[in-house]
């Protein structure tokens, strides 16, 4: 089992998936989180059944989402990772070959009645869902058949110490709606370093000023870069030991999204919490363009 290490040196050990939960906890836990895990998104219990037009099936899924601007919305799936991937593939199955009319939309509307109700019914009656499974563990036997059915698969992974405090892992595919991004290039005569193309009010719009330093995530993994102004010219160069950027592919966009933590206020010795605090980051990722 793996363990995670805080920044006050407090060891978080992972629930064994298989022994101490099951799949009604895990769904209660992601529904409790999900509008901070995806906070462009509204989530909404979608437990309608849906009918396979090539089989003649019919499945529930767990959850839905809609994004807030009405662009795309999604079917979850919430799966332990001890069940057979058959009885997965055939749900995803099902939700990838069903047709949504208006009494999905209905539905959803009754489940959350703070949707437009007009928007959210020409998103449902015209555009196809996109798909994500949410599992526990690493299955990854289940991403090459999940994928041809265009299927996200997230993992979502419970930790506790010894007080009881919980951490909550994330990785895999899951959607990031990016509010802002930039274009950039390797520069060929600085050794790590970028050049800013356009858009280069989106540092002054979140405050990173020329000689700040930045966490930009690039493959799911966290470098320090550090802006630095000649001119009017805008660079980032790499302060970490091992720079991540590729200089044969020279051209990347730096994208900006915006995320939430959730902070428990302690209440006393007996490790009670009185109240949560969502605090909002600032993130930015680059993505080979």
């Amino acid at each position: 089992m793996s363990k995670i290490i805080d920044h006050e040196t407090k060891w978080f050990q992972e629930l064994a998936p298989r022994d101490y939960y099951n799949e009604g906890d895990l769904e209660r836990t992601i529904t409790h989180y999900i509008e901070i895990i995806f906070p462009d998104y509204i989530v909404f219990p979608f437990k309608q059944s849906l009918s396979n037009l090539i089989t003649g099936k019919s499945s529930a899924a767990d959850l839905g989402m809609v994004r807030k601007d009405y662009k795309e919305w999604y079917i979850i799936e919430v799966e332990l990772g001890r069940h057979s991937k058959k009885e997965v593939l055939e749900q995803i199955h099902t939700f990838r070959h069903f047709t949504p009319t208006l009494s999905h939309s209905d539905y959803i509307f009754q489940k959350r009645n703070n949707f437009d109700k007009v928007k959210l019914e020409t998103l449902i009656t015209s555009v196809s869902p996109k798909l994500m499974v949410i599992v526990n563990e690493n299955k990854e036997d289940w991403k090459p058949e999940l994928k041809k059915l265009d299927c996200k698969m997230c993992v979502f992974q419970i930790y506790n110490d010894f007080e009881n405090r919980k951490l909550y892992r994330l990785e895999g595919e899951y959607p990031i709606v990016y509010t802002s991004f930039c274009n950039c290039k390797y520069e060929k005569t600085l050794p790590y370093t970028i050049k800013i193309l356009n858009n280069k009010e989106l540092f002054s719009k979140h405050n990173v000023k020329s000689g700040d330093y930045l966490d930009i995530v690039f493959e799911g993994k966290k470098y320090k870069w550090k802006r630095e102004d000649f001119g009017t010219d805008i660079f980032l160069t790499c302060e970490s030991t091992t720079p991540p950027l590729d200089p044969i592919s020279q051209r990347y966009k730096l994208n900006y999204y915006s995320t939430k933590t959730i902070v428990k206020t302690k209440k006393n010795f007996f490790s009670f919490y009185k109240r949560e605090t969502i605090i909002n980051h600032n993130t930015f990722v680059f993505i080979k363009d």
